[in-house]
C-alpha cells in the first residue's frame, strides 16, 4: 500500500486516476496542466482521488473498464440523452460492472438518424435542383415524424436560393458529413464486427484495441476517418481556396455531431450561412428553417436535474449511503470512482459546453 507520500509527477503518470481527464484542463499533463487553467500539480481534489487509489493497493478490473471506456470519454457536450451517460456510469459503478454497450460520444438511435435523413433528403434535392413540388410529393409518401415537411424543404430552398458553385461545393460537403455520421454512429443493436471498420483508428497493442474508442469496441474516431478521406481533403481544400470564409464554413459542416444535445438547431445555421455566401449586403433574418425546436434539450430540467445530482453524490461521497441508489453500498473502489465522475464533472460544468446545459455560467 501507499500513502499520500507517493505524490509524484511518475507516481501520478503511472495510476488509473490519471487516465480520467480526458477534454479537461488536467488533460495536459503534470508540467502543463498550470498553463491551461487548473494546475492538477496544486489540485488539493485530485491528490485525494490519487491517495483513494494508491490506498486500494490494486484497481479492479471492472473498474478499470468503467474508467477506461466511460469516464474517460464522457461526452463534453451532455449527449442528447442526457444525463443518460452520466446515470449509466453510476449504475456500472453499482453493480461493478461496466455495460456492453455505452451511452456517449458518437452514439446515435435509430429513430435520429431517421429524422437526420430527411433533412438530408431536403439539401440533396436542392443540390440536384429538383423542382420543389416533386421534392414534396416524395416526402409526402413517407411518415411526417410530427413534422410540416413542405414548409421545411420550402424553407431549406428558399434559405440556400439560387445555385452557385460555392454553395454547390459547400452543399457537397455538409451532405457527405451528415451522412457519414448517420452510416457510423453506433446504437444498442450495431455491431461494429460487421459494418465500419474503417473508423476504428486504435493501435491493435495497446488497450485500445480492446476497448475500441469512447466506449464501444472496436469503435474508433470517425471525425477523423471522414476528414481524412482523400476526397474530402481535396473538397476542404476547394472550399479553403475558393469560399469566402471557407474554413470557418468547414469547422461548421465539420462539426455537426448527430449525437450533440442541439445538433439541428446547429445544422440550420450552418445551412443559414451558406446560404448567404456571395450576398453583398448582410444577412437577413435566420428565422426557423427546419421545425427544430422540439429537439431541443430542456436547459431548465437539465440544470435542476444537475443540481439535485451534485447534492446527493455528494452525500453519498460523506457516507450518507442512502443518498444515491444509483451507486448503492459503498466500497472503497466505489467510492474512489464516485468522486472521479463528481471531479470530472465539476471541471466539465467549467470549461467545456455541457456548462451551458447543467449550470448557469457567470460571465468572465
Amino acid at each position: 500500500m501507499t500513502n499520500g507520500s507517493a505524490w509524484s509527477k511518475e507516481a501520478y503518470e503511472a495510476s488509473v486516476t490519471s487516465r480520467c481527464w480526458v477534454c479537461t484542463p488536467y488533460d495536459a499533463g503534470w508540467d502543463k496542466s498550470k498553463d491551461h487553467g487548473e494546475d492538477l500539480r496544486s489540485s488539493a481534489e485530485l491528490r485525494a482521488i490519487f491517495d483513494e487509489e494508491m490506498a486500494l493497493g490494486a484497481v479492479p478490473r471492472w473498474a478499470v473498464e468503467i474508467i477506461d471506456r466511460m469516464i474517460m470519454h464522457l461526452p463534453t457536450c451532455g449527449h442528447y440523452t442526457f444525463p443518460r451517460p452520466v446515470l449509466q456510469i453510476c449504475e456500472a459503478i453499482r453493480n461493478e460492472q461496466c455495460p456492453d454497450f455505452v451511452y456517449g460520444c458518437y452514439t446515435a438511435e435509430p429513430e435520429r438518424k431517421v429524422l437526420m435523413s430527411y433533412y438530408v433528403y431536403c439539401l440533396d434535392a436542392w443540390r440536384k435542383n429538383a423542382p420543389l413540388e416533386i421534392a414534396m410529393a416524395e416526402l409526402a409518401m413517407r411518415d411526417s415524424l410530427g413534422k410540416d415537411w413542405p414548409a421545411i424543404i420550402e424553407a431549406v430552398y428558399r434559405t440556400l436560393g439560387a445555385p452557385s458553385e460555392q454553395k454547390l461545393l459547400a452543399v457537397d460537403r455538409l451532405l457527405h458529413r451528415l451522412r457519414w455520421w448517420i452510416k457510423t454512429l453506433v446504437w444498442t443493436d450495431d455491431k461494429r464486427d460487421r459494418f465500419m471498420l474503417d473508423v476504428y483508428l486504435g493501435d491493435p497493442r495497446g488497450d485500445e484495441a480492446e476497448y475500441g474508442s469512447y466506449g464501444n469496441p472496436p469503435f474508433g474516431d470517425p471525425y477523423f476517418a471522414e476528414t481524412n478521406l482523400p476526397e474530402m481533403q481535396d473538397l476542404a481544400g476547394r472550399i479553403r481556396m475558393g469560399v469566402p470564409n471557407g474554413e470557418s464554413i468547414l469547422e461548421a459542416i465539420e462539426s455537426t455531431w448527430l449525437c450533440a444535445p442541439k445538433v439541428y438547431r446547429y445544422l440550420e445555421r450552418t445551412i443559414f450561412t451558406i446560404g448567404s455566401i456571395g450576398k453583398e449586403s448582410g444577412p437577413d433574418s435566420m428565422g426557423a428553417i427546419l421545425q427544430c425546436e422540439d429537439t431541443y434539450p430542456d436547459f431548465a430540467s437539465s440544470r435542476k436535474w444537475y443540481s439535485a445530482f451534485k447534492d446527493s453524490l455528494t452525500r453519498w461521497l460523506e457516507g450518507d449511503h442512502a443518498a444515491m441508489e444509483e451507486l448503492g453500498p459503498q466500497t472503497p473502489v466505489k467510492h474512489w470512482l464516485a468522486r472521479i465522475l463528481r471531479h470530472k464533472l465539476a471541471l466539465y460544468e467549467k470549461y467545456n459546453s455541457i456548462g451551458n446545459m447543467i449550470a448557469v455560467r457567470q460571465r468572465r
